[in-house]
């Protein structure tokens, strides 16, 4: 599911099921593509992605017919540009709070590759694009998807101003995706994600964009995170973006080697790291 199959299916509101990958060795592009997934998220914000090596990933798994997120450092229309021209099928914005921040996001996604004075007119209403030139960014930027990360009190207060910014083809932005790292220290309940506080939290938040019509899901980028998860679909998230490979090797091999411990009659390992992304 790429380009605007993907971007519709946010749209429509179907489900899509993806995950986080961190690691860039050519044979894991292999076991991914036996799992059926809609998405893979590539996070370089908070991972040391080499520039090329990713580049080459989105194009592959493109491909492949798998949409491939690029969660950028910071609110920056160029660096989403760039992203784009890497091979990014869908641009992810961390930490978005502003609405003017959302404008530039929208018109780097959805207008390419105007930039300048012209779009800020086309964007502000105060310039209307011609037919031809109209035709032509919806053709352009038909495959590109953005995404905001919600991460703090200001990005709840303005989610419903978010959502009003159109483009060219309809919405402006084509869903959210918690960061529940951020959200719960923004929120003075650091990573009590299981808190029935911020179960309240992560779950209107979700079930608010749903019902503007807006694709929302999460990321939890840390371990033993599928109760989260589930809290998140059972209310009403269709963009499921579950842990990393990172995570889940640890998860299972602490599990696995527990049980060996157990069967040779040694001390388990209880220590799990807090380590998150």
């Amino acid at each position: 599911m790429v380009g605007q199959e993907f971007r519709d299916a946010l749209r429509s509101g179907k489900n899509v099921f993806g995950t986080m990958l961190t690691s860039t060795s050519p044979k894991m592009f292999d076991v991914t593509l036996s799992l059926n997934l809609d998405y893979v998220f590539f996070c370089d914000e908070h991972v040391a992605y080499d520039p090329e090596t990713l580049s080459w990933m989105c194009r592959a798994y493109k491909a492949a017919g798998i949409t491939p997120i690029v969660r950028i450092l910071e609110p920056n229309a160029y660096l989403a540009t760039k992203a784009l021209d890497a091979g990014a099928g869908a641009i992810l914005v961390p930490y978005i709070e502003k609405v003017e921040d959302v404008y530039d996001l929208v018109g780097a996604v959805k207008y390419r590759p105007l930039k300048g004075e012209k779009l800020r007119r086309i964007l502000s209403g105060k310039e209307k694009p011609t037919a031809e030139l109209e035709a032509y960014l919806k053709n352009h930027n038909k495959n590109h998807t953005l995404l905001l990360n919600i991460e703090s009190p200001a990005g709840v207060a303005n989610m419903e101003e978010f959502f009003k910014i159109q483009s060219v083809d309809g919405p402006g932005v084509d869903g959210i995706v918690l960061g529940p790292h951020d959200l719960s220290t923004s929120y003075d309940m650091p990573e009590k994600y299981l808190s029935p506080e911020f179960l309240d939290l992560s779950c209107g938040i979700i079930k608010k964009a749903r019902a503007c019509g807006v694709a929302a899901g999460g990321h939890n980028g840390s371990r033993g995170t599928l109760d989260l998860q589930l809290a998140w679909a059972k209310a009403g998230a269709n963009i499921l973006m579950h842990t990393s490979d990172m995570f889940l090797f640890a998860d299972k091999m602490q599990d696995d080697l527990n049980k060996l411990r157990e069967a040779k009659g040694e001390k388990t390992n209880n220590i799990r790291s807090t380590e998150s992304i």
